[in-house]
């Protein structure tokens, strides 16, 4: 297959037409600068491997530089009438072919549309395997127009677009470095992927990089977003419980490491602080867990989602509160749990259904190890009717979303959700913010000397390093 130079053609500030007289006739000719007097072109560090292909260092502009080193690519120009009449009448004064001007892309500066639609079916067509693109010479709207027009060309083929050639100007008129803007595509692409993955946990499933770093980190944020979007809340934060720790460490290192990234550096930090705030979630009890997924999803508007988790919060909340009214029940119910005799779905329907059915409840609770009439006996003591209603109205809008029979508006939806969110607080009080100073104690508490030397032993899950104790001060403040 072949490759291709794409080139946008301008008008050659420093070579101009002259009116000259011929014999009393008034003619347009075609006049240059002298050879000494113009501008010298060489490629930056990371562009080397073209310098040697260089025959000269000194040229009117980078279309005869390109036809110079790239003979065996198809040189494409994008250019208009009068801009393609006077490159031809350039290369002609040099002597140099300009049977790259036949493949000439002609465009209408002011049909923007049409344009954009030009360079999009030239990135498309298939005959090439892949472009060089130089935007030098762009003016106003085209290499605006082109550089969105690679940022897509790029997400569907991260091999498609090999380099984007710059020349940046050392010394005005005299002076330039050919620099390669293709990093800056893959920076768009990693900024796109962050400002989601903020706003909604989404990143997407083909997205490619060419920067190995990119990659990786966009690799990560992808399992976690698979993780929070399937409801696979167990799984991220306590059996893949290394990813979150691992993801938090590259985008520290990529904002450190990589001036580039500093544009966008606000971003990885509310990334990085939400990551934290799930991370520290793993030592909390399921129901505090899963109402504060609920509250994250129903912030990014996944109302499904929302009041799934909110209905298994409940649930377990009903466990917890079980454990507590009814004496020995507590470790039997963990250790069943921890042995996976019952999933937390069971543990959270059943304990539901006790507390909202009572001696309508058929059947054992979990199994005939737990009674159900000794269990009743105990409740009949606690005012559970608030809570039964709450119970109810949750599940009811969670069947009637869960199975598309929902005819309400969307801005209904979130209303009911986010009034059940405050119910569900009312009645069952879940603070509003997890006590991170009491984490901080707990980790501290781990200190211990061995042979006149600290070491730390926290408990699984937990980074205990006196950085990551003030790093997490310092994200959610000194309470």
């Amino acid at each position: 297959m072949k490759k291709a130079v794409v080139t946008l053609l301008g008008m050659i500030s420093h070579s101009k037409p002259e009116y000259i007289s011929i014999d009393g006739e008034v003619k347009k000719i075609f006049v240059d600068v002298k050879q000494e007097e113009r501008a010298i072109y060489r490629f930056s560090d990371n562009l080397n491997l073209f310098s040697e292909k260089l025959k000269d260092k000194r040229y009117i502009n980078t279309l005869a530089l390109l036809i110079d080193i790239f003979p065996d690519r198809e040189i494409m120009p994008i250019a208009t009438e009068k801009a393609k009449e006077i490159q031809e009448k350039t290369l002609n004064f040099l002597n140099v072919n300009s049977l790259a001007l036949d493949n000439t892309i002609i465009i209408n500066e002011s049909d923007y549309e049409g344009i954009f639609q030009q360079i999009s079916e030239l990135l498309q067509e298939n005959k090439y395997e892949s472009f060089i693109i130089d935007l030098t010479h762009g003016f106003r709207h085209l290499p605006i127009l082109m550089i969105v027009n690679l940022i897509i060309a790029s997400i569907k083929d991260i091999d498609k677009i090999e380099h984007i050639f710059f020349a940046k100007e050392i010394v005005p008129a005299k002076e330039y470095e050919i620099i390669d803007l293709l990093d800056y595509i893959g920076l768009a692409k990693l900024s796109f992927v962050l400002e989601n993955f903020n706003e909604n946990y989404t990143v997407g499933n083909k997205l490619l990089f060419k920067n190995e770093k990119y990659q990786d980190l966009v690799d990560s944020l992808r399992i976690i977003s698979g993780h929070i979007l399937a409801n696979s809340l167990k799984r991220l934060i306590e059996r893949d419980e290394n990813l979150i720790n691992e993801t938090i460490n590259k985008l520290e290192k990529l904002k450190n490491d990589d001036k580039k990234i500093a544009t966008f550096s606000a971003s990885i930090e509310n990334i990085i602080k939400h990551l934290r705030q799930i991370e520290i979630l793993k030592d909390e009890k399921d129901y505090i867990k899963l109402f504060k997924f609920s509250q994250m999803m129903k912030e990014r508007e996944y109302l499904l989602n929302s009041i799934t988790l909110l209905n298994e919060s409940v649930g377990m909340y009903c466990a917890e509160l079980l454990k507590e009214v009814v004496p020995n029940m507590s470790n039997k119910i963990d250790k069943f749990i921890k042995e996976e005799k019952f999933s937390l779905y069971k543990v959270a329907q059943q304990s539901k259904n006790l507390i909202k059915l009572k001696n309508r409840f058929t059947g054992h609770y979990l199994d005939e190890t737990f009674p159900k009439d000794k269990i009743l006996t105990q409740l009949k003591l606690e005012d559970n009717s608030k809570l039964k209603c709450l119970i109810i109205d949750i599940e009811n809008l969670r069947n009637n979303l869960a199975h598309g029979n929902s005819s309400e508006k969307i801005e209904n939806v979130k209303g009911v959700i986010n009034s059940l969110i405050l119910e569900y607080q009312k009645i069952i009080q879940v603070p509003n913010e997890i006590n991170l100073e009491e984490k901080i104690k707990q980790i501290e508490k781990h200190t211990i000397l061995t042979k006149d030397k600290k070491e730390k032993i926290v408990p699984k899950g937990i980074n205990a390093s006196k950085e990551k104790v003030d790093e997490l001060k310092s994200l959610f403040g000194n309470r």
